[in-house]
């Protein structure tokens, strides 16, 4: 019974305004995102390949560190950049999802 009443009483989350800013900031969010997902997980795997390399005492070079974060960093762009840039169009649909229909319930699509 709580349940049903907080559901009824739960009030939409994102408003047309907000649907338009994240359709304007859409794209460069997604290169944002993309930039992340690619080098932050490149830049944690070569700081654990030097911990694992001095724990084992051995020195790695910059240029094998670099290397290492290349490789990872492209490889990551290329898994990633299908799946984050997939709807990078202007119409997006987030702004579809919150369109309210006449009697100001969220339109169905």
């Amino acid at each position: 019974m709580l349940d049903a009443m907080r559901t009824a009483s739960t009030p939409v989350i994102s408003s047309i305004g907000t649907a338009v800013r994240e359709a304007q900031w859409g794209r460069t969010a997604r290169f944002v995102g993309l930039a992340i997902a690619s080098i932050m997980p490149a830049v944690f795997w070569c700081i654990v390949a030097e911990l694992i390399a001095y724990w084992a005492g051995i020195s790695l070079s910059p240029i094998a560190v670099g290397a290492l974060f290349l490789t990872i960093a492209t490889f990551l762009f290329a898994i990633c950049a299908p799946l984050i840039l997939r709807n990078a169009s202007p119409d997006d649909r987030a702004a579809k999802r919150t369109a309210l229909a006449r009697n100001g319930r969220p339109a169905s699509n």
